[in-house]
């Protein structure tokens, strides 16, 4: 939560400092098809969520800002540094993560 903050704090100090905004179409045009989504699930739409579009749409093109603006220089650690035991350890909880999202719930597991 607290990296989500840090985030989202640098991110509209970014839009505030280079002028970057979401033009009132494109909010209303997600507005729109959130509306759209609920409308066809039959759920409750919420018009106060717009202030959460709005930042959510700036903060991506804040993004989009820094990917176009930025000068990355990729740093190669020495292979001294690769350990091995932490990467298999990354690949086997990954590979028990998919394994989970896959698995078919059992028959009993369904019925409730």
């Amino acid at each position: 939560i607290v990296r989500d903050f840090k985030v989202s704090m640098a991110t509209d100090e970014i839009a505030r400092l280079e002028g970057i905004s979401v033009p009132d179409d494109q909010i209303e045009e997600q507005m729109e098809a959130i509306r759209k989504d609920a409308a066809e699930n039959k759920e409750e739409f919420d018009e106060t969520i717009r202030s959460k579009v709005d930042a959510t749409l700036t903060r991506q093109a804040v993004m989009d800002w820094l990917a176009e603006n930025s000068n990355l220089e990729v740093e190669y650690k020495n292979e001294e540094e690769f350990d091995e035991d932490v990467m298999q350890k990354l690949a086997d909880d990954a590979l028990e993560r998919e394994e989970k999202l896959t698995e078919v719930p059992s028959e009993s597991e369904t019925v409730a």
